[in-house]
């Protein structure tokens, strides 16, 4: 008899993770092979919690981040606090100051222990709160200069088009390294290109008479403070684009060569790969569920497989303006709709949920999760090529997410969470397994 979780150690269970996952074997050979597994759910739901899942695709390989460089995030996100605390004070707001939101303190302690990513993303992230305040109070004051606003847009679009254009013809002396190098330069620019999108600018000053000043009905505070805390942002984001490029110039020996042919070549041959991938209805049409509102177990695990997995619309994965010509985000970009498109149709083969299926046993999970694990460890193992580790990142965090909590609502069942963590661990098995192959396409090519 099994015990009640609560009189079960974590030792014990945990100790018995490795033998949950054995089980799996023989209760999942093949579709539709639904019978339990050994132990209960409230055991394996538990399990699937502490079993062993991968780290980070970070952990791995990040682009060097310099003292100087998080300093500079730093304190420009003191300097905002300040200057929004300053002008706050000066004016009676229903709306409490929120200014760093605490994320100052903790930016600095990392600057100061030297761990110099974790300093330049908490500044970054904090600046969203101390922008907005600023730009709140700025306008509650009456020194809400939107001209300013929109010029200094225009000026960071003009620096993230410079990034752009010094990045060919993609000289690399290790591709491997080198490209995952410029991947984070373009992803910068990328970030600081969209926060300092003037579209934005223009919806927000929509309706405003120059000579009527500030207090027109087509501004308001919070959107002002939401572009200022955008701008502050894009700022930090094309410095790291810049001084990534910098680092990567430096590094570069006399034996680099031009990479821009062999980028194209990939990124063609993924698009042509991905010609005859189904959109989302039709794929969903397939397994006979069309425009249904069907929500059994069933229905559930198709639903969610065809909404990670396949456009809506078109047979596209994610894109970049073709204009900006970043080729390294491109050829990436639609090397994960590939890895999708094939894990998708691989999923569907091997879905262990049946039609009219009540209930879902969570030792199929946890079997799922070490098959998984597994397919990482010959993957990626312990020290993978950092472009490697790039394209597979969304496919491991997959895996991360993969456990049953117990939470949701009502709409929620306990049966819905297992199929869902399940999908979780199927999916980005069968994605990572597809990465070898995609990534020596990009090295090697076609």
């Amino acid at each position: 008899m099994v015990p009640d979780i609560p009189s079960l150690t974590r030792r014990r269970l945990l100790g018995g993770v490795a033998g949950i996952g054995a089980l799996g074997t023989s209760v999942t050979v093949g579709l539709g092979m639904t019978e339990p597994t050994a132990l209960p759910d409230s055991v394996t739901d538990l399990a699937s919690r502490h079993y062993p899942t991968p780290p980070e695709a970070t952990t791995h390989w990040r682009p060097t981040v310099t003292e100087e460089h998080a300093a500079f995030a730093v304190d420009r996100l003191a300097e905002t606090t300040d200057r929004a605390e300053s002008l706050w004070s000066g004016f009676d707001s229903e709306r409490r100051f929120v200014g760093d939101g605490g994320w100052l303190e903790d930016a600095e302690s990392a600057l100061r222990s030297g761990n110099y990513h974790e300093a330049l993303w908490q500044a970054t992230y904090g600046l969203q709160f101390a922008g907005e305040d600023l730009g709140r109070a700025r306008w509650e004051a009456g020194r809400g200069d939107l001209q300013a606003l929109a010029t200094r847009g225009t000026e960071l679009q003009e620096r993230v088009g410079q990034v752009a254009g010094e990045l060919a013809p993609y000289r690399v002396s290790d591709p491997a390294t080198d490209l995952a190098w410029y991947l984070e330069i373009e992803q910068e620019a990328l970030v600081a290109e969209q926060l300092a999108d003037l579209r934005g600018f223009e919806d927000a000053t929509n309706g405003v008479d120059d000579e009527d000043g500030p207090e027109t009905s087509g501004v308001e505070a919070r959107s002002v403070g939401e572009l200022t805390a955008n701008l502050l942002q894009a700022e930090v984001h094309v410095e790291s684009a810049e001084r990534f490029l910098q680092h990567l110039d430096g590094r570069l020996g006399n034996d680099s060569q031009p990479y821009s042919q062999q980028l194209q070549a990939a990124t063609d041959a993924f698009r042509t790969s991905l010609e005859d991938t189904p959109t989302r209805e039709e794929a969903l049409a397939r397994q006979g569920l069309g425009d249904s509102e069907q929500d059994d177990l069933y229905a559930f695990a198709h639903r969610r497989l065809a909404r990670w997995c396949i456009p809506a619309t078109a047979p596209s994965p994610w894109t970049v303006d073709v204009d900006r010509e970043l080729r390294v985000a491109t050829a990436v970009g639609f090397s994960t709709g590939v890895a999708k498109a094939r894990a998708y149709e691989h999923a569907v083969d091997k879905l262990v949920v049946d039609e009219g299926q009540t209930g879902f046993d969570s030792g199929h999970l946890i079997a799922e999760k070490r098959r998984a694990r597994s397919t990482y460890q010959s993957v990626i193992g312990g020290d993978p090529p950092p472009l490697l580790t790039r394209q597979a990142s969304r496919a491991i965090e997959d895996l991360q997410v993969a456990d049953v909590d117990g939470g949701g609502d009502g709409n929620w069942s306990l049966g819905h969470e297992r199929v869902q963590a399940y999908c979780y661990a199927l999916i980005g098995r069968l994605k990572l397994q597809e990465y070898p192959d995609l990534f020596e396409t990009i090295i090697e090519g076609p």
